[in-house]
Formats: C-alpha cells, structure tokens, sequence
C-alpha cells in the first residue's frame, strides 16, 4: 500500500476512530471525576434545568452574547460553518454514499459551501488577529491556541483550493507549491484527519463537554433555585 492508499483509507478510517473513541473516554472521564466532586448535583437530576441549560447557551439567549454581541455572533456563525460544510457539502456526502455504509442525506448547494468556507476562514484570521491584538486575550492565549485555529482552518482551506483549479488560490499555491498540484486531494484528506484526532485531546473537546459541563451547570443552578 503506497502513501496516498494509506492517506485515503486506513488514515481516514483512524481519524474517526480516535475522534469517536477519544471523545467517549474524555465523557467517561469527565462523569467519573464530576461524579466524585459534584456528589449533591446528581442526587437532584433535573432534566429541565439541563436543556434549559444548553438550550440558554446554544441559541442567542446567553450573557456571552449580551457582553461581547460580535465576538459571541462570529462564534456561532464560525461553528455552525464548521459543522455544516463537512456534513452537508456533496462531494463529501458522496464518499458516504460510495462507503459500505451507503449513508446518503440532504447537502447544500456547492454555491452555499463555498461562501460557507471563506466566511469561516475570515472569521479564524479574526480570530488570530484578536488575540494578537488584545492585550486582555494575548496574555492568556498560548501558541497551542494559535495552532488549534490553523488546524480548523486547514481543511477549508485546502478543500476551498482543491475545488476552484481555476481560481487564483490554486495558481498561488502551485506555483509556490508545484508539489500541490499532484498531491492536494491527499493534503486536503490530512488536515481533515490531523483535526478529527487531536480533538479528544485538546481544547476542541468542549465540542461533547459542552453539553454535560452546561447539564451539571443546570441541575446546580436548578437545586439552589438560581436563574440559568
């Protein structure tokens, strides 16, 4: 099996893996300590204090976006692009389709992935020109966080390059790149697996500890009859 196999296959089928697997021993880790510490917050379980919760801070409705209203949009519009490209552009839908699991659901418009991907990439130079900038986040922003940025970014921005050969992106790079032009689709699928494996092991885990830190947080606020 040759480089670019390996990339295509048993690569991809790793990143998910370790992004399914990591991400459920970081929950099971998560209970076990919790369970130890926060003793009084589960013996008053509370199903509506905990989607109070999420949903309080899933939708525009939290102090975050009262307090800071375009940093919290840009965060929300940043993950919901994060989120819907991957799952919902076609030509990813149609590696499901072709797959032994013969998945198949609704996908956007090409059109709608495209504008997607660049306002996501603006928003994560945002991102890093913030904490550059700011002195408040730049004394507590490490270069970890720079670097988990890129790594979000990586696979827009490879996929945006790979699907427009004719557009200037893909002229730049190959001409800085040669290399890039043979091996763009393998660099795309890289960065796609370099950001599914290091989430359970980093700060993009909140992607799952949201939730249930957000549902303990509700069930106290519920016990002591606080607002959410």
């Amino acid at each position: 099996m040759n480089f670019i196999a390996f990339v295509e296959g048993p690569l991809v089928w790793i990143a998910f893996l370790t992004f399914l697997l990591g991400s459920a021993l970081r929950l099971l880790l998560f209970f076990t300590l919790s369970s130890k510490k926060d003793k009084p917050v589960y013996r008053f379980f509370n199903l509506k204090w905990m989607l109070l919760s999420i949903a309080r801070w899933l939708f525009p409705a939290n102090v975050d976006l009262k307090k800071n209203p375009i940093f919290a949009s840009l965060g929300y519009i940043f993950h919901i692009c994060l989120l819907a490209v991957p799952l919902f552009y076609s030509a990813h839908l149609m590696l499901w389709e072709e797959s032994r699991f013969k998945w198949s659901w609704w996908t956007m418009p090409d059109h709608w992935a495209d504008w997607m991907t660049l306002t996501l990439l603006a928003i994560a130079l945002f991102f890093i020109i913030r904490r550059i900038v700011l002195p408040g986040v730049r004394i507590i922003t490490t270069p970890s966080d720079y670097l988990l940025i890129v790594i979000c970014a990586l696979p827009f921005l490879t996929g945006y390059i790979n699907t427009h050969p004719d557009g200037l992106s893909y002229q730049w790079i190959t001409s800085a790149l040669p290399i890039y032009g043979q091996y763009g689709t393998t660099i795309h699928i890289m960065s796609g697996a370099l950001m599914l494996i290091v989430v359970p092991f980093t700060k993009l885990s909140h992607w799952v500890l949201f939730f249930v830190s957000r549902a303990v947080t509700g069930m106290e606020f519920g016990r002591r009859n606080y607002p959410v």
